[in-house]
């Protein structure tokens, strides 16, 4: 997860002074009211005299607009952001690949991204990042599992409203694919409760014996979860770095919903809970 403090530390001038801007954009996309000098300088840590001529520049550009003492995103930027999200480098899961390599080179196991088919049953696989790893888990972008079982498939059930998951308790079969399978619908409801509870899903031998999964819901711009991030690899590799790899993966997913376009406090929680 991108740390914006440690934009803060450096001296407003040079390259840097370029992800300042991206700050301020960021900010004041998270706040459509607007936030003033003061505000801005007090969120960002930025220096008031600086932040102010930035400020001034970008107004002066329409990239920003300013009423009543408040900032807002300009018509500049909104059409910037408008092109970006138009873009087919933007849209998922293309923008989020470089996330998952960079999750893969992180924990050193195979990233994996997934959705949810339609029926919300199975758990259907979009991109994967391989690791290098001689021994490693893989599966194929379009496979599909029963989401019960996978990690991925309880990150999004897990923050799904209340009253979907229960309906859909009713029609899954709970086949025990390995002895680790969940297999009934009060031990996945406790499950469920514990992703909750630490934003990440952690299955071991799920759906294949030996392998162990860790995953995170990803949120689109609406609040709802949209997919989930997962590092999968032999359990008796992963189990010896699991709070590493379980971190790794909840940084993944807050920096692609943040790509989504969500702005809210991660991991969302869904109504109901």
């Amino acid at each position: 997860m991108f740390d914006v403090s440690l934009l803060t530390k450096t001296p407003l001038t040079g390259p840097r002074s370029i992800l300042r801007v991206v700050q301020v954009f960021a900010k004041l996309a998270a706040h459509p009211e607007g936030q003033t000098l003061a505000q801005l300088c007090h969120n960002l840590e930025l220096p008031k005299t600086t932040l102010f001529t930035m400020l001034k520049v970008l107004e002066s550009a329409h990239y920003l607009s300013q009423e009543g003492g408040a900032y807002r995103l300009g018509p500049q930027a909104v059409a910037l952001g408008a092109s970006m999200a138009e873009s087919p480098a933007r849209n998922f899961p293309n923008c989020a690949n470089g996330v998952l390599q960079s999750l893969c080179q992180r924990t050193g196991e195979t990233g994996f991204l997934a959705v949810l088919t339609p029926d919300r049953q199975f758990c259907k696989y979009v991109a994967v990042a391989e690791t290098d790893n001689w021994l490693r888990f893989s599966v194929k972008v379009g496979s599909q599992k029963p989401a019960y079982a996978t990690g991925s498939g309880r990150a999004m059930l897990a923050f799904m409203p209340e009253n979907e998951v229960l309906q859909l308790l009713e029609s899954f079969p709970f086949e025990r694919l390995t002895p680790k399978t969940v297999s009934s619908r009060r031990s996945l409801l406790a499950s469920l409760k514990e992703v909750r509870t630490h934003g990440v899903s952690c299955i071991d031998s799920g759906t294949v014996a030996g392998v162990l999964a860790v995953a995170a819901p990803i949120f689109g711009v609406d609040g709802q979860v949209a997919a989930a991030i997962s590092a999968g690899g032999p359990t008796s590799r992963v189990a010896d770095h699991l709070p590493a790899v379980k971190t790794a993966v909840r940084d993944a997913a807050e920096d692609i919903s943040r790509i989504l376009g969500y702005c809210g406090e991660w991991p969302a929680m869904p109504s109901g809970t």
